[in-house]
């Protein structure tokens, strides 16, 4: 499997991968586009994809981290099918230089953090599940008064269509440990930290 044919790049890698290789990654110009801040009040409603689950280690996490660092230095906004074709050819090499068989199994790991991620309340920073983080975003949207009728029907189909979804997706207790402990390194891998401290 290529990475073109995945549908989105785990949040792991989306926040730089996606931003820099929208059309590598098969996203049409809707995926490609930020959605208005008014459509996202209280966060994004997307449950975790099922996939492939990897059995994550933490040599696969630390790869992962690092990965992310040099993925977010790649250059976006590249619509040339040989500038697309480099810039995987590069994302590749970073996959494989960080400890992964290719670009794929890197993106297996990922999907694989993300699901365990996206059930982590940031508030405790324990494991308690997408559904319920979901449905807190979706009661802040509902009492949300600055959201007109219009946007606030868009969010809440959102909103239930995710938590649906990340019922079905339950990762296993070793990722789940696994993910738990490195939480504050790959929150800062998510957010376009380094590793060092942003000034």
């Amino acid at each position: 499997m290529t990475i073109l044919s995945r549908t989105r790049l785990a949040s792991l890698l989306a926040a730089s991968l996606a931003a820099a290789m929208p059309i590598l990654l098969g996203a049409g110009p809707a995926q490609a586009q930020a959605k208005p801040a008014a459509a996202q009040p209280a966060g994004t409603a997307e449950a975790p994809q099922p996939g492939k689950e990897v059995a994550l280690t933490q040599e696969l996490v630390d790869g992962l981290v690092a990965a992310q660092v040099e993925l977010a230095k790649l250059p976006g906004g590249q619509s040339d099918p040989k500038a697309v074709k480099r810039l995987e050819a590069r994302a590749e090499a970073i996959a494989k230089k960080n400890g992964f068989a290719s670009l794929a199994e890197l993106q297996d790991a990922s999907d694989s953090v993300d699901t365990v991620l996206a059930g982590i309340d940031p508030e405790t920073g324990s494991y308690v599940g997408a559904a319920p983080l979901l449905e807190k975003q979706l009661a802040a949207v509902r009492a949300d008064k600055t959201l007109s009728a219009k946007e606030k029907a868009v969010a809440v189909k959102e909103f239930e269509g995710a938590i649906a979804a990340s019922k079905s997706v339950s990762p296993s207790e070793a990722n789940i440990a696994l993910v738990t402990k490195n939480f504050a390194k790959l929150s800062q891998a998510v957010s376009g930290g380094d590793g060092q401290k942003q000034k």
